[in-house]
């Protein structure tokens, strides 16, 4: 009973395809290709035969050629011809029937022994011998979108079901794809894989892009929407590219409609703190004990403002800030880890009562924060905190130990990173375990500090447009 609804579930959708193994054989279309050969051979040689002969000569090369022996040479290569076509329709007929996925699979089912034999007896030739067959084999699955190839391998309570969790190598050694994701459920195992190799993007080009919507696109494949991914994580040391990453992120920030309102938190006086210098930045970046403080007690006070505000009735059911049009406030907190081990138990107790604040209420006023870390700590940052990320990333080399932290599992095998840039990545809904990804190409040229400035003048001068028009309709 349980094999027949595990079969239901693959019916239900026309697009899963089972595994047939072993792969039946159709010789009946061998037999009609063989007949229809032999059929159209007695026919050209009738065709041959019809015609009477007839003493002209056709002159050829060096020569004459009989009428009739210039037509038997036609009727040879129309034959030919005919005969390869035939041929040739037939392979391509089977070729499409039995796809690529299904014979890979089916190979890997007989290298790798995923079936059950047992010995019957059988009468042959006046004789009781006993003869081998397949009585049992690992039953897979397969679906195939524009993007993904699905792989599922049921679990149906024998050997096979073990193995069915441990197959992700074989399997992407099978189909020549980078395994994306891993579903373990009940019934059923699924393997996401790639069907093209994720591309890096450039960030240059991505700027230009802006849709009006809040999409943050990260890589070719990989992109979420800011409103439905609140809150972020991202653990990196140096050389990782984590600096980068984070001034990419900011720029597309700042280039979403309505601009995000960003607040810097750079207790190191990093990189992040030289945005003070940016216009419209001189009041939304701290750096000392008492400053950063201070601007995440603002941004809870302005979290509990909209909610007074905006949501303070039942009109607001099922509401977020973006049916209001607010911007979303992000606080950008470098060195989380340096922070809390620089300062007194007391402010640090305050900063993170803050922080905790907004992860768990930040969502629907659009509130939301990232934290960025060097290493990964979970008495730095606890898990009530972690817990509430949505967008989780770890750049870098990394121990097993350190991506169990950042992602809380330890059944994903993690590849070695070497690209600078290169690392994992886990969104909310969208990612059921870690993936590998590459964060946006930087040209070498391009200048943060400068696109920084233009996004902001440019939101300056919205401001100043629609405040005069607001006081232009005034007068009217």
């Amino acid at each position: 009973m349980k094999q027949n609804a595990l079969t239901n579930i693959i019916n239900k959708n026309s697009d899963w395809h089972e595994v047939v193994y072993p792969q039946r054989k159709n010789k009946l279309l061998k037999y009609f290709l063989v007949l229809f050969i032999l059929m159209l051979t007695i026919f050209f040689v009738k065709v041959s035969n019809a015609i009477p002969p007839l003493i002209i000569d056709i002159p050829v090369i060096h020569g004459y050629m009989s009428f009739n022996g210039f037509v038997d040479l036609l009727i040879i290569v129309f034959w030919a011809v005919s005969i390869y076509k035939s041929i040739r329709f037939y392979f391509n007929f089977v070729k499409d029937r039995k796809s690529w996925i299904a014979n890979n699979l089916a190979y890997m089912i007989d290298t790798l022994k995923l079936y059950d034999e047992d010995y019957f007896e059988v009468i042959k030739e006046d004789r009781v011998v006993k003869e081998k067959r397949i009585v049992r084999v690992i039953r897979i699955s397969y679906n195939e979108s524009e993007k993904y190839i699905y792989v599922r391998i049921m679990r149906d309570g024998d050997r096979f079901t073990k193995e069915a969790t441990n197959l992700d190598e074989n399997l992407e050694a099978t189909l020549g794809m980078e395994l994306e994701t891993t579903n373990i459920t009940v019934n059923y195992v699924e393997y996401t894989f790639l069907k093209y190799k994720d591309e890096r993007i450039n960030l240059a080009s991505e700027i230009s892009k802006s849709n009006g919507s809040d999409e943050i696109r990260i890589t070719g494949n990989i992109s979420y929407e800011l409103h439905k991914v609140v809150h972020s994580l991202v653990v990196g040391g140096t050389g990782s590219g984590k600096s980068f990453f984070i001034l990419g992120k900011i720029v597309s920030y700042l280039n979403l409609s309505p601009q995000a309102d960003l607040r810097i938190v750079d207790p190191k006086k990093a990189d992040l703190s030289l945005l003070r210098f940016v216009t419209g930045f001189e009041e939304k970046v701290a750096t000392e004990a008492n400053q950063i403080c201070k601007m995440l007690r603002e941004v809870v006070e302005l979290m509990e403002r909209r909610y007074s505000e905006y949501f303070d009735n039942v009109s607001a059911f099922g509401k977020t800030y973006r049916d209001f049009n607010l911007p979303v406030v992000i606080v950008i907190f470098d060195e989380f880890s340096a922070f809390m081990h620089s300062v007194d138990k007391k402010i640090a107790k305050e900063a993170l009562d803050y922080v905790f604040q907004i992860v768990m209420k930040g969502r629907q006023a659009g509130v939301m924060i990232e934290i960025l870390m060097q290493r990964p700590s979970a008495d730095d940052l606890p898990t009530n905190i972690r817990a509430q990320m949505g967008f989780k990333a770890g750049l870098g080399a990394m121990d097993s130990i350190g991506y169990n932290m950042i992602f809380d599992t330890n059944n994903v095998e993690y590849k070695t990173v070497t690209e600078k840039g290169g690392g994992y990545i886990q969104l909310d809904g969208i990612h059921t375990a870690p993936v590998y990804f590459e964060t946006p190409y930087i040209d070498k040229d391009f200048d943060f500090i400068a696109e920084i400035e233009k996004l902001m003048k440019n939101q300056q001068m919205a401001d100043i447009s629609h405040v005069a028009g607001v006081e232009y309709e005034n007068t009217i």
